[in-house]
């Protein structure tokens, strides 16, 4: 769980090549809809759990949702909070673990993007947080949220390194995959073109642990932490979970 110090400067630069935001967005807006045709936007309250720098939380906003994002980086939330300034939103912005989630209120939709969940290492970690977000949840709410698969994990990301690079910044990613306890650890070694005052490039490394999770599981933790009705997709489709499905994404409802 803690990842994302130093990234957090840096982080939208590479996040924004990798993943379709705007897709993702008109995705869960459309579920939300669905799932409440009377309301309007502005009519509901949502939960952005880590929402790292706010990407996704500024478009929900920028929707008319009144939303909360929270996250365990200070550092990310510090980004978020300037982003949402800038933006001239206003957001509710708490520094907290997920695992110990403290609401000063109740939402009516909950939603946890880019495999968020997947860096809780452990069943009892994932079940705990269902069911502290089920105590903050409306009758009749719903939550949705992604995670990498174990196909992803093991056949795509493997053992093996690869980087990118993009506006003077560029990274290293070093993955193993151990399929015994199902946790993935990539080192993240990032350059910063920049020199400092030795005349260097800043550098810095991070790594990171996420683990793999069968949807049949996943289901049934939702299920006991009082949620019903899951539906899992292929990402933030309307196509059925495959074997070679690198995201699954999860709809939860809140009974009424």
């Amino acid at each position: 769980m803690d990842a994302y110090k130093q990234f957090a400067d840096i982080y939208d630069l590479f996040m924004a090549k990798d993943v379709p935001y705007d897709a993702w967005t008109t995705y869960i807006d459309g579920a939300i809809r669905k799932k409440f045709p009377a309301k309007g936007r502005a009519d509901l309250t949502m939960l952005d759990m880590a929402c790292g720098t706010g990407n996704m939380t500024l478009r929900l906003a920028a929707l008319g949702y009144d939303i909360i994002g929270v996250d365990i980086s200070e550092d990310m939330l510090m980004q978020a909070q300037e982003k949402s300034f800038d933006a001239g939103k206003r957001i509710l912005w708490l520094a907290q673990d997920m695992r110990a989630l403290d609401l000063y209120g109740t939402v009516d939709a909950a939603i946890c993007t880019c495999d968020g969940l997947n860096y809780l290492l452990t069943d009892a970690d994932l079940r705990e947080v269902f069911r502290r977000l089920r105590l903050f949840m409306n009758p009749g709410g719903i939550f949705i949220f992604d995670m990498n698969t174990e196909y992803k994990f093991k056949e795509v990301m493997g053992n093996g390194a690869f980087g990118d690079t993009t506006q003077g910044a560029q990274y290293q990613w070093e993955n193993h995959y151990d399929p015994v306890s199902r946790i993935n650890t990539y080192r993240l070694t990032f350059q910063i073109a920049a020199p400092q005052k030795n005349g260097q490039p800043e550098l810095f490394t991070e790594l990171h642990r996420q683990r793999a999770y069968d949807p049949k599981d996943i289901c049934d933790f939702l299920l006991a932490g009082g949620f019903t009705a899951v539906t899992v997709r292929d990402g933030y489709t309307d196509a059925p979970l495959s074997p070679t499905s690198l995201r699954v994404t999860f709809i939860c409802h809140v009974q009424s």
